[in-house]
């Protein structure tokens, strides 16, 4: 959920020391149960309450860490239910219980451990640095990348394994994860990971262990049933307001029912959205149909819409200038004559050779490519035939804020600075965001477009930085436009480029440090 007060969260923390050693160490390998705050790991967690020693764990529970990666964008129901019905009895049995999150946007910046008690009293709302704070400063949604969930990944699992190796370093440990019968195939695919990850390390880092499916087989109506049945209520399901997999995690009427009881963070998603689409109409929260459209379809949403167009009036507004540049991919022939990179492209880096191109072409040396160079075809491309389809490849976007000030204003100088210097305007086929386009992609690879546009102000200034001559957007903006820089003067420079990446150990730190400590992660 949107998190306000956030300085008031973390400028007088409660110290809270690690827990005191344990009079004799465990006999078993520890057992760290991930906890997401949903039906299926509060299950588990009753059942490890219920009965230990069926789950390989000591009688008193020693053994068991919970541990939750706090993204900062919880339901506030989710946080309640967690505080009134399960930290209590976690409280009474001892159980060790971690809180960690991210400490900034970079890797480098590590994790901050917020709470590491044995008697939680309450499921932290955020961390330093959120999930939605930022996907509001890249201006976008969350998104998949190869098939997996970036915004997981980041906020979660990371997180989860960087406390996992500060704490336990070579020792090995059990994990637990909250799968259900019904999700065999996703346990499989974690195990067949974790299997990797074992062999790379040259040592058991972790066992996984599935309780519901391996030692229970309980379904998801089944798993909700038994929470139900022990804590007296329904639980809802835990996900993040703006979770493009919203439809997946509650069907669409109940996931609206929730925005509707909190339109404070409806409002915020749909700011969200509407700021991704304005910089790529393409980038809406359910892909090919944005949560604006949804809402609008039923009438019962007209109290969230109202208060969204309300925020919008009040928000403070950008010019944002952004361009973007459409590079050529490696074919299949790049990447069998040139290995893994390919530093000079040439045509067949971005075309496959025809059929009559190899038959008519195998052996003749051209001025371009004789046939003595090494792995070069004796082809240079010059005639048509030779040519098939292009790759699409890498994609360089470039935003840069070129004026503030309120929404009313930042349309009409949308409109006076786009007529000024010719741009064309014309509103988005979904968004119906007005754009003045002053460069439009042209078929084929490289091309390049470009557009000013009118959204609310907190997008970073960003684009890809020479790390060799040429590499930078600037210089392969300029090879392929033949432009110069922006068209509008940028309100600031670009930001230095910091290490993402630590060249260790992620640094794992506590909070609880004093009130500097706190002042500094929120800064």
């Amino acid at each position: 959920m949107p998190f306000t007060g956030q300085t008031e969260l973390f400028a007088a923390p409660t110290p809270t020391p690690p827990p005191a050693p344990l009079a004799s160490a465990p006999a078993k390998r520890p057992t760290v149960l991930s906890y997401g705050l949903g039906a299926d790991s509060t299950a588990i967690l009753l059942k490890f309450l219920a009965d230990p020693v069926a789950y390989g764990l000591q009688p008193d529970l020693s053994d068991l860490t919970v541990v939750h990666a706090v993204t900062g964008d919880e339901w506030d129901d989710s946080l309640s239910y967690v505080n009134r019905l399960v930290l209590p009895l976690l409280a009474a049995r001892n159980v060790r219980t971690v809180q960690v999150a991210r400490a900034g946007r970079r890797d480098s910046e590590g994790v901050v451990i917020l709470s590491d008690t044995r008697t939680p009293h309450r499921i932290w709302p955020a961390g330093p640095w959120r999930l939605s704070d930022e996907l509001r400063a890249a201006g976008t949604v969350p998104q998949m990348a190869r098939g997996r969930r970036t915004c997981s990944i980041r906020f979660k699992g990371w997180v989860l394994d960087a406390w996992a190796a500060h704490e336990f370093g070579v020792m090995a440990f059990r994990r637990v994860i909250g799968y259900h019968a019904g999700e065999r195939d996703r346990a499989e695919n974690d195990t067949v990971i974790q299997a990797g990850i074992n062999a790379d390390a040259g040592r058991i880092v972790c066992e996984p262990y599935y309780p519901l499916i391996d030692t229970d087989g309980m379904d998801r109506a089944a798993v909700e049933a038994y929470v139900h049945a022990r804590l007296g209520e329904k639980i809802r399901k835990s996900y993040c307001a703006q979770c493009p997999f919203s439809m997946s995690c509650a069907a669409r009427d109940p996931h609206e029912e929730r925005l509707r009881e909190h339109p404070q963070a409806a409002s915020a998603v749909l700011m969200m959205e509407y700021t991704s689409q304005a910089l790529n109409e393409k980038v809406a929260l359910y892909g090919e149909r944005s949560l604006y459209q949804q809402l609008t379809a039923d009438e019962h949403n007209d109290a969230i819409l109202t208060r969204f167009e309300r925020a919008l009036d009040q928000a403070p507004y950008a010019l944002y200038e952004v361009r973007r540049l459409y590079l050529p991919g490696r074919t299949k022939d790049c990447r069998t004559r040139h290995g893994k990179r390919c530093t000079k492209p040439r045509w067949w880096c971005r075309t496959e050779r025809s059929a009559t191109c190899r038959r008519e072409h195998a052996a003749r040396p051209s001025a371009s490519a004789p046939a003595s160079a090494a792995g070069a075809p004796s082809c240079d491309g010059s005639a048509e035939a030779c040519r098939g389809e292009q790759v699409k490849g890498l994609a360089y976007r470039s935003v840069r804020t070129v004026w503030e000030g309120s929404r009313y204003e930042a349309d009409l100088t949308l409109m006076r600075w786009g007529r000024e210097a010719g741009a064309q305007m014309r509103s988005g086929a979904k968004s119906m965001i007005k754009r003045a386009h002053y460069l439009d992609a042209a078929d084929g690879y490289p091309s390049a477009a470009a557009y000013l546009v009118a959204a609310p102000a907190g997008v970073e200034d960003k684009q890809r930085v020479a790390k060799a001559p040429g590499a930078g957007f600037e210089a392969k903006w300029t090879a392929v436009t033949g432009m110069v820089d922006t068209r509008w003067e940028p309100l600031r420079p670009l930001a230095p480029v910091v290490r993402e990446r630590s060249a260790g150990p992620v640094p794992v730190r506590h909070l609880g440090e004093g009130r500097a400590a706190a002042l500094a992660l929120t800064a």
